[in-house]
């Protein structure tokens, strides 16, 4: 049986399109041989890669290599359009069957793709992965930068230092062709189990957001937009310790808090056992223990980020009243741009005066952060990129914005209110 190389990737999504169909027609002209039966197909949705291996499978084949060429976001590769942009979950990731065979090998040919994705990917797939940690670029030559000249015959895309990573004398560098193909990051499968949720630091986590009013900022959001009504049932997603919850209840009828994190559920049960009516539930995956129409609102504070989106999004939907809302506030990563100069130093000046006006919070907070489990936990959890929600959110909710409601040098928070539930069916998710 002939070994089968899968080449897929992306035109639509965002620039580059025709770029990426050429470099996947350099490697399936490079790589063909009598022995080797190749796929190479453009795929601009998770439904279609989906398809793709299916097919395969039914038709009783097997993957030996795997390549995607495309645009990548901090959990792997894009799909769609900036507009309507789709992305694998975790959840899916690890619920998605791709016929390998044995000794089989996957290569994700896009930014940053070795940070987060290619660990996960050979985790819940059981197959080497590959990626670049850097950002990539398109090149006519194939072992280092050269500038790609417009009518070149081949074209190669790879990882190497640049202006966005490594700053101008980088970027200089590149361009005098003086900068090498990074090498590919390789990641066998882990066989250890990983809990990758806030268990380990559960216990230190609680104590630091014990009053939940230390966010500022992201409380303040909540409360200007939160409903003045009566009887009111609300359900907090990563819900943590139940702080949010405990400052909302006086607001509320009752209210649920869900999490993964069993530690954190414990912590919220034992910090709101005087506060009627309040529960929490530990969950496992995208699904909610709830009937439909049961919420007025839904809430998600620090946490949307960790949250498998899509099957999360059609969860919170079917949970969710019609006149309902979804409000989320939430952690990004973006280097603050020059006109946000002035919001930064106002945000430096604001923490200042915080750390002198509040210093057990700091020093609990810097306890925490310190703390070596905490570093496993963020690397088991990245920061999501601020476009990746941005646009996320707005292209599900037609007409709302997201909005940055505090800027740090390479961070910020951004808020989001849905108004209603109702311009969420004008979604079509397309897998699973």
């Amino acid at each position: 049986m002939k070994k089968l190389i899968v080449i897929l990737f992306t035109t639509k999504y965002r620039k580059g399109g025709e770029q990426f169909r050429k470099v996947a027609e350099t490697m399936s002209l490079e790589k063909s041989d009598d022995e080797t039966e190749i796929i190479c197909k453009a795929i601009e949705s998770k439904k279609e890669i989906k398809g793709v291996f299916h097919d395969i499978a039914q038709a009783g084949k097997q993957i030996s290599e795997f390549h995607f060429i495309g645009h990548s976001g901090m959990y792997g590769p894009m799909y769609g359009t900036v507009e309507f942009p789709e992305q694998f979950s975790p959840y899916e990731l690890r619920n998605l069957s791709i016929p390998f065979a044995a000794e089989a090998e996957a290569t994700f040919h896009c930014c940053r793709s070795a940070r987060w994705f290619a660990p996960y990917f050979a985790r819940v797939q059981d197959v080497k992965t590959m990626g670049y940690h850097w950002y990539t670029v398109f090149s006519s030559k194939k072992d280092r930068y050269q500038f790609p000249r417009k009518n070149a015959v081949r074209l190669y895309s790879f990882g190497c230092p640049g202006k966005k990573s490594h700053g101008l004398m980088a970027s200089l560098k590149k361009y005098l062709g003086l900068t090498k193909v990074e090498t590919l990051k390789a990641y066998e499968p882990e066989t250890n189990s990983i809990d990758s949720s806030y268990n380990s630091v559960a216990e230190l986590y609680a104590k630091v957001f014990e009053d939940i009013k230390v966010r500022k900022d992201e409380f303040n959001w909540i409360i200007k937009q939160f409903p003045n009504k009566e009887g009111l049932r609300v359900l907090d997603i990563g819900c943590g310790n139940g702080a949010l919850l405990r400052e909302l209840s006086p607001r509320i009828e009752n209210g649920i808090g869900v999490d993964v994190s069993e530690q954190l559920i414990n912590q919220a049960k034992k910090q709101s056992a005087n506060t009627d009516n309040l529960a929490f539930k530990t969950i496992d995956g995208p699904e909610l223990p709830f009937e439909a129409d049961s919420f007025d609102v839904v809430v998600s504070l620090l946490s949307f980020r960790y949250i498998d989106w899509d099957p999360m999004i059609l969860e919170i939907e079917r949970v969710l009243k019609s006149d309902g809302k979804l409000m989320i506030v939430d952690m990004v990563t973006a280097p603050v741009r020059l006109k946000e100069l002035p919001a930064f130093i106002r945000g430096k000046f604001k923490h200042y005066i915080d750390r002198l006006s509040n210093p057990a919070f700091h020093q609990k907070l810097g306890k925490l952060v310190s703390d070596p489990r905490w570093s496993t936990m963020l690397k088991y959890n990245p920061i999501r990129s601020q476009h990746e929600m941005k646009w996320y959110l707005e292209s599900r909710f037609p007409g709302r914005k997201v909005k940055v409601i505090n800027v740090g040098w390479h961070s910020r928070i951004l808020a989001f209110d849905s108004i209603n539930m109702k311009d969420i069916n004008n979604i079509s998710l397309t897998y699973p």
